[in-house]
């Protein structure tokens, strides 16, 4: 089990820097507005508010991110608010990638819906939903669903998701800043730091 927790961290520590990489860089120029935007929902009386998926589409992309980082002994997907970055982000810097996301979820919901036609995908018991992500884990939508809950599990929790630092902690990044010199390999041979006394 210690074993499984580990490989599981070290996937998603590694999955989330190099995916964190390329979204900044690709997405830059938009992130300064969705910064603010998130911001000013999170000090909103009501910071889990929707933009761009209605209740039943919300539904569907909170269970498929449930089952991408499911809930065991450390908070998941659903726990870290994930839903909330992936509305708000398709409202925001992936705005462009909003219509394809809609229609891509719509062919999903119907192709549930062709094989368990007496319920929805978010009402469906674990086995089944895992069953059927694992038949359309290679479709774009997926793909994009799958890039979006990683990236809401580790983004600075003002974008809306990573509630709490769930995600850090589950990788085991400690959001702190430590001034402690020397602050990096061109300056670790400085003798001229003063160094601050216990107690002071």
């Amino acid at each position: 089990m210690k074993h499984s927790t580990r490989s599981r961290r070290q996937f998603l520590a590694g999955a989330g820097s190099s995916l964190g990489a390329a979204w900044m860089a690709a997405n830059w120029p938009a992130i300064a507005a969705a910064h603010a935007h998130a911001a000013a929902l999170a000090t909103a009386p009501d910071s889990s508010t929707l933009d761009f998926l209605n209740a039943e589409e919300a539904r569907d992309v909170e269970a498929i991110a449930a089952q991408i980082i499911p809930t065991d002994d450390t908070p998941g997907a659903r726990e870290a608010g994930a839903l909330f970055f992936i509305d708000r982000s398709l409202h925001t810097w992936a705005s462009s990638a909003a219509v394809p996301f809609r229609s891509g979820l719509r062919d999903f919901k119907s192709a549930f819906a062709a094989r368990h036609p007496s319920s929805e995908f978010a009402a469906a018991d674990s086995a089944t939903q895992i069953a059927f992500l694992t038949a359309v884990e290679t479709s774009v939508f997926f793909g994009s669903v799958r890039v979006l809950t990683l990236l809401g599990m580790f983004a600075l929790p003002s974008y809306g998701g990573n509630r709490g630092g769930a995600g850090w902690r589950l990788i085991g990044f400690d959001d702190t800043h430590g001034y402690t010199p020397p602050f990096g390999y061109y300056d670790r041979d400085y003798t001229g730091f003063v160094l601050p006394k216990d107690g002071a």
